[in-house]
């Protein structure tokens, strides 16, 4: 085994401990919060996609003053994905009481707000679902990106995170299909299944924005749902932040930037890559543009 491959090995492993800890720590926060008062739930939930900002973008609304954080400042609860096992009462002790929302609202002189960003809900198929039914009045906030760039991040990701034993990029997309193979239906059937495959390694599948969407809509109005481009968020980020601010009830504050988080090293893949995934996304971006009424900057020369 090659040094590279070992230190990457134990860099990965590292993190995984780090993981852990820091689960541990919070379901023991979470298992006392449970009995305790009343906990409205969530104002706003950034739902997806993965590798588009969700990221940057919570840590941008979280400084906020009227702002509250989760448990130790959790950015994903994933209770509608991977943690469905539990129950609403678990999801609702990771937000803070009436109480102490009622006095920091009283000390600020605005209403505070509480939220968590879990960008597998937009791809989990019984995601909106469960959020339907759990939090029917909640503000949704999806971010897009170019699906051929997001795919090649999430790659990245995967390996750097030590998820991916697949390093080569091309390989990688040959085993999704295999690997995805009747999950979907299962995930579906079972409320408590979860699968590591589907979530890690979803390259194409998360990219198909359009179908994800159509079934976000058939649950929540369009109205309560913001979906926003990765592009406009950076390009415009003052405008954008404080359209976002406003939409999940902030009183917009310029003073918040938006500052790059979880961002991948620069890596090329081949032009014959670039080209499959490109052919991968032609239908479903061409339905993206009916499905909502936005600019898409990577379809502007297609």
């Amino acid at each position: 085994m090659s040094k590279t491959n070992q230190t990457g090995i134990a860099t990965s492993a590292l993190r995984a401990i780090r993981r852990n800890t820091r689960r541990v720590a919070l379901e023991g926060f979470v298992t006392v919060r449970k009995f305790q008062a009343d906990r409205p739930p969530p104002d706003y939930v950034i739902v997806g996609a993965q590798r588009c900002g969700t990221t940057s973008l919570f840590r941008a609304l979280s400084k906020h003053p009227a702002m509250m954080p989760n448990v130790i400042n959790a950015k994903g609860i994933h209770y509608f994905d991977t943690s469905y096992h539990q129950n609403l009462a678990w999801y609702l002790a990771h937000f803070p009481s009436l109480l102490e929302r009622d006095n920091h609202a009283a000390q600020l002189g605005q209403q505070a707000v509480a939220g968590e960003a879990s960008p597998y809900y937009l791809y989990h198929p019984a995601g909106a679902a469960r959020m339907a039914q759990a939090i029917p009045d909640a503000k949704i906030i999806v971010l897009l990106r170019d699906p051929v760039k997001r795919a090649i991040s999430h790659h990245l990701h995967m390996v750097f995170e030590g998820h991916e034993p697949i390093v080569d990029i091309d390989k990688a997309l040959d085993s999704e299909s295999t690997r995805l193979k009747g999950i979907e239906q299962r995930l579906l059937n079972d409320p408590t299944f979860v699968s590591r495959d589907h979530q890690h390694f979803s390259y194409m599948a998360r990219g198909h924005y359009a179908h994800q969407l159509e079934t976000l809509f058939t649950h929540f109005d369009r109205k309560n749902v913001l979906v926003m481009t990765t592009d406009k968020l950076i390009s415009n980020s003052e405008s954008s932040l404080s359209t976002i601010q406003s939409f999940i009830g902030l009183e917009p504050d310029p003073s918040i930037k938006l500052e790059k988080r979880n961002a991948s090293s620069k890596f090329e893949p081949r032009p014959e890559t670039i080209q499959r995934l490109t052919d991968e996304f032609a239908e479903s971006n061409q339905r993206l543009k009916d499905v909502v009424d936005i600019e898409i900057p990577w379809l502007k020369n297609q």
